[in-house]
């Protein structure tokens, strides 16, 4: 990786997104210090520390050689993956007594991240820097249409019901974005084909038994405590909200994983809204959504100062799908879940700069617009 690391990769909006990491850090330790778990504040700060500060810096980056390659790179990573989990899947599926493996004794896809929902929801948060290379013209038709069907068949065999919800709105909010009448009557035209394809040719049975169990089953009955884990997920969620109110938790939490120490289930909460505001009390809450509110509002300078709506369509669908996966996870600071947040600013930054044909000194949207006049 060359190239040389901004003092501002956000421009403007980077100290507005120190200042909502220092609101997670604060909520988050002070809840540690008073219920004496110092250690585990520390512990968690930090990885959210790398994640959502280390990695903005060093995965940001205007020139758009290194803002392509590094999306490129990871893109062809996830790739990869899939291809290698579904070879795996058809060649090979359960291996009894490997622990977590690539296929799950449920017959699910777990792929190298050995975890069915996050492979679903990764391939989700991934699939926009596609929409957008194949959207500016940056892959061909015939390379981006074979990545999103691996992106979806992978979806398909993880039999994630989140991940499925996730990815479809991925496709939803993108579209919604760059929607014109031509585009609208080619989308209609290619469901109708495809409705017409599966109504003449296709048949349930030719989806995973897991899928259609899982996923297939709660929609078509209606009765959504058949979608996979959901009955013992939504009582976690209760245990959250009786937590709250008993404790009266407002500004400061019962810190870092006391959430775990004290339910029935000795599990975190799968809701990172609930978690936070548990754990670290509503500064860390207001901290964590501040980093997406932040995230648009970088968006939409960029769109002011010059940049085309496939960069705004591309931020804000992440952000969307980023915001939509933390309904249904724990504590988010495993560094993938950053990463494609930060690699969509860089091709944003990237193509503004390309557009342009601007100095880095002249990036920020301030000296873009005095340059307009």
């Amino acid at each position: 990786m060359t190239g040389r690391i901004g003092s501002k990769p956000l421009g403007e909006a980077t100290p507005l997104w120190l200042i909502a990491f220092m609101l997670l850090f604060v909520g988050l330790m002070i809840g540690s210090l008073l219920h004496n778990s110092p250690e585990r504040g520390l512990i968690v700060t930090a990885q959210y520390l790398f994640a959502y500060i280390f990695l903005m810096f060093i995965l940001i980056r205007d020139e758009p050689k290194v803002a392509y390659r590094l999306a490129g790179i990871f893109l062809v990573s996830m790739v990869l993956i899939d291809i290698h989990g579904i070879i795996t899947f058809y060649a090979i599926g359960y291996v009894p007594g490997e622990g977590k493996g690539v296929v799950t004794g449920g017959r699910r896809l777990a792929t190298l991240l050995r975890n069915p929902n996050l492979a679903a929801a990764m391939n989700a948060l991934t699939l926009p820097i596609p929409l957008f290379l194949w959207a500016t013209g940056r892959i061909k038709s015939y390379v981006a249409l074979p990545i999103i069907a691996v992106f979806i068949g992978t979806v398909i065999l993880t039999s994630s019901n989140s991940g499925l919800f996730v990815t479809l709105l991925c496709l939803a909010v993108f579209t919604a974005f760059l929607s014109t009448p031509k585009l609208l009557l080619r989308l209609a035209l290619a469901a109708g084909i495809l409705a017409a394809v599966v109504a003449g040719f296709g048949s349930k049975d030719l989806l995973p038994k897991t899928f259609q169990t899982r996923v297939l089953g709660a929609l078509s009955s209606g009765d959504i405590s058949e979608a996979g884990t959901f009955v013992s997920r939504a009582a976690l969620i209760e245990e959250a909200l009786d937590l709250i109110s008993e404790e009266q938790i407002a500004f400061v939490g019962l810190g870092a994983d006391q959430f775990r120490e004290r339910s029935v289930q000795t599990a975190p909460v799968h809701n990172l809204y609930l978690l936070l505001w548990v754990e670290g009390g509503l500064l860390a809450l207001m901290g964590w959504i501040m980093f997406s509110a932040v995230g648009m509002l970088h968006g939409f300078m960029l769109r002011k100062a010059g940049g085309d709506k496939r960069v705004l369509a591309a931020m804000i669908t992440t952000i969307v799908v980023f915001l939509t996966i933390a309904l249904f996870n724990p504590h988010m600071y495993a560094r993938y879940w950053t990463i494609p947040i930060f690699l969509c600013c860089g091709l944003g930054l990237a193509q503004l700069r390309q557009a342009a044909d601007l100095p880095r000194a002249s990036l920020s949207p301030k000296a873009l617009s005095l340059k307009r006049r």
